[in-house]
Order: C-alpha cells, then sequence, then structure tokens
C-alpha cells in the first residue's frame, strides 16, 4: 500500500484527497494541518455581516474524514527526504511514498510601527471574520489597509454595515493589481459616491494607540486617520519555511516546481498559493493565489501520484469580484501587465447591452481584450458589468486564451440571445472587441 501524506487543509490539499479517494486505489492517505477549523478564505469579506452563522463559513473536516483519508491536527516540524518522513511538532512521524505541501500562504505583515496594537486585524482566518464581526458591532470608523481584491469587499461590506470607512492605498488607484487603469478609476468613483472615503498614493507609517488599542492611522503626509480599528489586507506570502528548512528549492514566488509539480526532490510535490507559479502566456514566474489555480495543480498532483504523467500548462488567473453595483474581473494579461512583459499588443474594446435596449433594467457591458500582434491570440481580457454575470464572462476569456483562440476565431464563434438574458442578435460583446482590435491592426 501506497503511502500518501499532504500538509495543508486549504483546497489544494482536499481535492488531492477527494482524486484519490474517486480513484478507488489502495492508498494510505494522511492530511496533516494546523488549523483546527478552516475558514472559506475568499468568503471571509461576505461573512462579517453576521446574517449567517460562522460555521456557514468554516470548512468541515469531513470533507477529509469522509474521503477515507486520516486528518491529523498538528504542524509539521521537519522533513527528511532521504528516509521519506515527517515528523510534526508534537513527536509524531509519518513514513510517505509520495507527500503533498500544500501549505498555503500567510497575510504579509508590513513592518509599519505599532501593527501589534489590538484592534489591528488581517482576513485570512476563522478568529479573522469573528474579530471583523464584533468590531463592526461596536465601533464606528473603520480604517482599511490595502485597495485590492480583499481590502475592496471588506470595505464594501463595513459600509454597508454603516460604518464609516476609509480605504488606504499605496498605489494611484485601487484594484490596478488586477484591472487596466479605466476599468480601476470606474470602480474607485462608484465605491466613493456609495461613501467609501479613499486615499490613493499614500503610505502607512505608523499606528497611533495607547499602547495598548489603535486609535490613529499616520500617512507618509503626515495627516492622521481616526480609527476605531484597522484591517490590514496587503496581500499575502507563500509558506515557504517548511520547504526551505528541508532544502528544497525556493523563490520569492514560492517553492519551485518542474511542470509535474515536482520539487527538487523526489517523491515530493507542492500545489496551491505555497508553490510557484508561471503564466501560461507568457511561461514566466506569477503571483496567483487564487483558490481555483490551488485546484487546477492539484489535479495534475492527483494525477502523477496515480501514475498519470500529467503537466501544468501554468495559470491564467481567471479572477472576478464586486463592489456595490457593479461586477468586475480578469484572465491572463491586462494591457499594463503585456506591456510589463514586453510584449507588442493590441487592445479591442467594446460597450455592449446585456438585454434588448427595449428591456427594464438595461445595462452595458464594457470589454477589454489584449491580442499578441505577431500570433493575434488571445492573451488577456477584462469585463466591468452590473449584475452578477461577470464570472462568466472571465471564463470565455480564460477558456478562449486555453484554447489559443485569435482575433478571427472570435469574430466566427457562435453565441446565444434572449431578450433578457444577452445582447440583441447582432451584437456580442466579445466579438465587438476583437473587431476592434481587428481595426487597430
Amino acid at each position: 500500500m501506497e503511502k500518501v501524506v499532504i500538509i495543508g487543509g486549504g483546497p489544494a490539499g482536499r481535492l488531492i484527497v477527494h482524486a484519490l479517494h474517486k480513484a478507488q486505489k489502495d492508498f494510505s492517505v494522511t492530511l496533516i494541518k494546523d488549523e483546527e477549523v478552516n475558514v472559506n478564505r475568499c468568503a471571509v469579506p461576505y461573512g462579517i455581516s453576521g446574517q449567517k452563522p460562522v460555521e456557514k463559513f468554516c470548512i468541515s473536516n469531513t470533507l477529509v474524514t469522509d474521503f477515507g483519508a486520516e486528518l491529523v491536527l498538528d504542524t509539521v516540524d521537519s522533513i527528511d527526504k532521504d528516509q521519506q518522513v515527517v515528523t510534526t511538532v508534537a513527536g509524531k512521524t509519518f513514513a510517505y511514498d509520495h507527500l503533498v505541501l500544500a501549505t498555503g500562504s500567510q497575510p504579509f505583515i508590513p513592518p509599519i510601527p505599532n501593527i501589534d496594537l489590538k484592534n489591528i486585524v488581517n482576513v485570512r482566518s476563522k478568529e479573522d471574520m469573528e474579530q471583523m464581526r464584533s468590531f463592526a458591532k461596536q465601533y464606528k470608523k473603520c480604517v482599511v489597509v490595502g485597495g485590492g481584491y480583499i481590502g475592496i469587499e471588506v470595505a464594501v461590506v463595513m459600509k454597508q454595515l454603516g460604518l464609516d470607512v476609509t480605504v488606504v492605498e499605496m498605489q494611484p488607484h485601487v484594484l490596478l493589481m488586477t484591472m487596466d487603469d479605466d476599468f480601476a478609476e470606474t470602480i474607485e468613483a462608484h465605491i466613493i459616491e456609495k461613501g467609501v472615503n479613499v486615499i490613493n498614493n499614500a503610505k502607512v507609517t505608523a499606528f497611533e494607540g495607547d499602547g495598548e488599542r489603535v486609535s490613529g492611522v499616520t500617512l507618509d503626509n503626515g495627516n492622521v486617520l481616526s480609527a476605531d480599528f484597522v484591517i490590514v489586507s496587503v496581500g499575502v506570502k507563500p509558506n515557504i519555511s517548511l520547504a526551505e528548512k528541508a532544502g528544497l528549492k525556493t523563490s520569492r514566488f514560492g517553492i519551485c516546481t518542474n511542470e509535474s509539480l515536482e520539487t527538487s526532490a523526489k517523491n515530493i510535490y507542492a500545489s496551491g498559493d505555497c508553490a510557484e507559479k508561471k503564466s501560461f502566456v507568457t511561461s514566466n514566474p506569477s503571483m496567483g493565489e487564487f483558490g481555483t489555480n490551488a485546484v487546477f495543480m492539484s489535479k495534475v498532483v492527483a494525477a502523477n501520484i496515480l501514475g498519470k504523467k500529467t503537466t501544468f500548462p501554468g495559470i491564467i488567473n481567471a479572477n472576478a469580484s464586486s463592489a456595490f453595483d457593479y461586477t468586475f474581473g480578469s484572465a491572463g494579461l491586462i494591457a499594463k501587465a503585456a506591456e510589463r512583459e514586453g510584449i507588442d499588443y493590441v487592445v479591442g474594446e467594446s460597450d455592449v447591452m446585456d438585454m434588448y435596449p427595449m428591456m427594464d433594467g438595461v445595462s452595458v457591458i464594457k470589454t477589454k481584450l489584449v491580442f499578441d500582434k505577431a500570433s493575434r491570440k488571445l492573451i488577456g481580457g477584462s469585463v466591468l458589468r452590473k449584475g452578477h454575470c461577470v464570472a462568466a464572462n472571465v471564463d470565455f476569456i480564460s477558456f478562449a486564451i486555453q484554447m489559443g483562440a485569435t482575433i478571427e476565431d472570435i469574430l466566427k464563434y457562435q453565441y446565444a440571445t434572449h431578450p433578457e438574458l444577452a445582447a440583441k442578435p447582432s451584437d456580442n460583446t466579445y466579438m465587438f472587441a476583437a473587431q476592434d482590435a481587428l481595426e487597430k491592426l
């Protein structure tokens, strides 16, 4: 019987448990994690309101134990690559034939003076969510440090709960990691209109307090923002300390792997946030801490453990989010990312109604598609609209990138129409954007 040990209880580890169970092969599977209860990290902002019990946002351990795996609540302290054994802090040892590092990531804690004051919280764990719930009930003034997806989602929820909310962002606008400037400016103007204060081009230089609890946030221009509590959401970093201790090859992007997601040591794989990821478009190392990437990578790891030689093509980073009335997302390389990569590209844009023009509630879908000029292949795109369908828009872009679709392919693709559900027959947001790109070439 082959022994599989998985370190980490997030989506990467769970999917491998499920895949091995489904294969009905003779495996002994052990999953070791250091959190007694895992929260659905993407859903943490939406658990702040308190409208649903905390348990609704948590991942049941039965998703491990009901699928044939032994669950061990402990922290792995060391990996002996030669003997193929892991040892936990509690002194337990587990031998393996295959080891999977799915240790995830952790919030980046900026080295800001007094960041250890009370009432400063991250957006990561069940305990973080419970703290934010409590703060939202007790206090009135909230400062969010970081204007990425999570920061904006938290700010929106806090504002909807009636709090005075200020977002501090060091970039010229919020959301610039995943949105081109014009889309980001539209969303930013919208959240400001809804009452969220936004301070751009600003760095936090210190947190003020009475020696115990935070009371203010000092910016690099000398201004001090009054705050009852602070939420810090400035990104994450891969959990690679265990891999480094074991002598595995790592980079600032995570644990290095080959195309089969094998690390530099025999029979050890890495998947999810902890692993270095390469871009599907450029093959260069890329950030991509999305739960879906963990799932895609873990399918490859599970297949290789099962003896089906499989490679991972790289991440496309399909993503989506919302802020009040708007939803938005992107996949592949947005325009400025293509520019940073030195790609000669063309952008096609379109504004298309989401329903027939005579229907009530009609609004505009704004689409940007990025094509490589030389190959004419789609390498990225983004969508901004109202309503709840943006993930489907982003998924189309992601799949088209994966399939190597060209401008001409998109101009010829066939689509559905319906007065309430789609644009009129002659109009299509992707086709119009591709036509715009063609005219610019």
